[in-house]
């Protein structure tokens, strides 16, 4: 039964929450006498690989983009080859290609899930002999396909690393994301589903890459080294990209109610998804019916998409654009990608975070189709 809201009501596309107990674990961490990189910091980590909602082996580090850097530096990826990215991204997923000093070769998408076409990256191996990697993105936190990115890794030997920006609490084939043998970059943005402000992780499947990371994230510093007169050794040159305490202790207080907010993520795709069934909206969902999404996103697909949005905008509804094609950017990318262009002029994101009700779902459901009708 459709559920309404005063016209005038304005329905936000992010509402990020902090949980209450952040003040006190901030007090903490400011009363304690050190703020930077500590002890609170590993409690996050080891909170986050026990939360079982990404990957093993967490390292937490300052942002989504530090973590797709220090992702391919702990691969090994050689400076000077080329990386595969989807058109459709963010452009942090190719930007991190370049700072590595590698040439940034797009693939093609699925128009059904936004996601990257493994067809094209099939023709993209087949045709370019430097390939190195190929960073696959699960889209507003619908599941890549892992298997298929498995054989190619497999068959051509290329490194795979999974942009998991969106993709906290996705499941594939009706496995956590923690049981890809990738390694993987997450997100803590403050639009995120687990949002610190400023963060993320990423995470190995095995610990001896993890403790590299550990220190490469830290300028390489290797305090495991440390004597008389010799208070660290650096044995390999990193960056600047670690987390510290202020931002791991809120990040520790929204894993408490994090299993909650990603449940009622999932509870809002699925009433978008009942109640934009059999209108002219077309909806961009998981290739098979045992993923699920994330619920970072929800993208919808349109015919006109700039009135559309604009007339959603008057009725009150905010809604977003992921993304612009890469194509777009002056990354040095010059390969065709016709899905992702298509795409990108058809694309809405509705509004979703915990605090949305189903009254608000229902309303910008019935505008859209009154939009689009």
């Amino acid at each position: 039964m459709t559920q309404h809201v005063p016209p005038k009501s304005e329905i936000r596309m992010y509402r990020p929450q902090v949980e209450t107990s952040s003040l006190d674990r901030l007090r903490e961490v400011l009363e304690s006498g050190w703020i930077g990189l500590g002890p609170v910091t590993k409690r996050f980590e080891q909170e986050l690989a026990s939360a079982d909602v990404l990957g093993k082996h967490p390292v937490a580090v300052n942002s989504g983009t530090a973590a797709l850097h220090l992702a391919l530096v702990v691969a090994k990826v050689p400076k000077g080859s080329a990386i595969i990215v989807p058109a459709n991204t963010f452009v942090s997923t190719a930007s991190v290609a370049l700072q590595h000093q590698c040439r940034v070769i797009l693939a093609d998408i699925e128009r059904a899930t936004g996601n990257i076409d493994l067809e094209s990256v099939r023709e993209i191996l087949e045709t370019e002999p430097d390939v190195s990697a190929v960073i696959a993105v699960h889209y507003s936190g619908i599941p890549c396909d892992i298997a298929g990115l498995n054989e190619l890794s497999k068959k051509h030997g290329v490194t795979v690393v999974e942009d998991c920006a969106h993709a906290i609490g996705s499941m594939w084939r009706g496995r956590p994301m923690s049981e890809s043998p990738h390694i993987q970059a997450y997100s803590f943005h403050a639009t995120k589903s687990l949002a610190v402000g400023e963060g993320g992780c990423v995470t190995f499947p095995d610990a001896a890459s993890a403790e590299r990371a550990k220190r490469l994230r830290r300028l390489g510093i290797d305090m495991g080294a440390r004597s008389w007169g010799n208070p660290y050794d650096i044995p390999e040159l990193g960056f600047k990209y670690n987390m510290g305490d202020i931002a791991a202790a809120v990040g520790l207080a929204q894993l408490e109610g994090l299993q909650g907010k990603l449940q009622k993520r999932r509870s809002i795709v699925r009433r978008y998804r009942e109640r934009l069934a059999g209108s002219p909206v077309e909806l961009v969902r998981e290739a098979d019916d045992s993923d699920q999404s994330g619920g970072f996103a929800v993208p919808v697909l349109v015919k006109d998409r700039e009135r559309v949005r604009k007339e959603l905008d008057s009725a009150g509804i905010e809604s977003e654009i992921y993304f612009r094609p890469l194509g777009e950017f002056p990354l040095g990318a010059t390969r065709r990608t016709p899905v992702a262009e298509r795409f990108s002029r058809d694309v809405i994101c509705l509004p979703i975070h915990p605090l949305i009700s189903l009254g608000e779902i229902d309303y910008v459901c019935d505008r859209l189709s009154e939009c689009v009708a």
